[in-house]
């Protein structure tokens, strides 16, 4: 039984994307980190499936308050207004309790800012107490956050400072250290967003791991569109580590049109 009707969640996508475009792209990357960790974790087929579709309209609340996205940042620590960017929460799951009958992805946007030292919001739990979901969807948010800056200016974080903020700052204050543990063994195997260009209308992006080969996929390109990589290029041991080091920001590989 499907948990979103696939028309609602075209409808919910496309009023994201249309409200702020880089909000959009943040949710189906924070989707995707989610759904890596949640398989790393062994979970079952159905958990993953739900905490994928509440990381595409976690943030869905934002578009129910009176600000402009794209002259706002969401590091809510620097906000005078923190209560009212908070409020994001119970407008999404207002909103979104409507037109959803699945409780677990509710709960999961619900609880997503809960921090593991019980210092979060809207209901202040604390470890295990917060949903195993929205604990997994705190840590792709937060690093997502983190490695496009300001999510709205063209800042980028160094890679390697986000991963030392994960490890020794937020875990176990705002994030599950043992989730943080298996998130960080994830990233040393070179994520990257693939776009698949076949049955894949929402263009929605899935995890591939890059490994020292030929590049069969497509073109591997930085957020800007420029091109890391060719398809058909080698990928060396070393050329991995010069886009790990030099090529801050999200990674994504694109088909070229002429070979799709």
């Amino acid at each position: 039984m499907s948990m979103i009707n696939s028309g609602l969640l075209e409808i919910l996508l496309l009023a994201q994307h249309k409200a702020d475009i880089k909000l959009g792209l943040h949710s189906k990357r924070v989707a995707c980190y989610a759904f890596e960790l949640a398989k790393e974790l062994n979970q079952s087929a159905e958990f993953k499936k739900r905490i994928y579709l509440a990381g595409l309209i976690h943030d869905f609340g934002f578009l129910k308050l009176d600000i402009d996205l794209s002259k706002t940042s969401l590091h809510l620590p620097l906000q005078k207004d923190a209560e009212f960017i908070q409020q994001h929460i119970t407008e999404g799951e207002n909103l979104l309790a409507k037109v959803i009958a699945d409780k677990g992805i509710i709960d999961i946007i619900r609880h997503h800012h809960e921090k593991f030292n019980g210092k979060g919001y809207p209901d202040q739990l604390k470890g295990d107490d917060i949903p195993l979901a929205a604990r997994i969807l705190a840590i792709a948010d937060l690093y997502d956050a983190m490695m496009v800056g300001d999510m709205y200016g063209d800042e980028r974080s160094v890679p390697s400072d986000v991963v030392n903020y994960l490890k020794n700052t937020a875990s176990g204050n705002d994030l599950d250290p043992e989730l943080v543990d298996v998130f960080l063994g994830l990233l040393e195997r070179n994520p990257v967003f693939y776009l698949p260009v076949e049955d894949n209308d929402l263009r929605l992006y899935k995890v591939v791991y890059l490994i020292p080969g030929i590049l069969e996929q497509g073109d591997l390109c930085d957020q800007y569109g420029t091109i890391l990589v060719s398809q058909g290029a080698e990928l060396t041991e070393h050329r991995l580590e010069q886009i790990r080091s030099n090529y801050r920001g999200q990674k994504i590989i694109y088909v070229p049109a002429e070979k799709a």
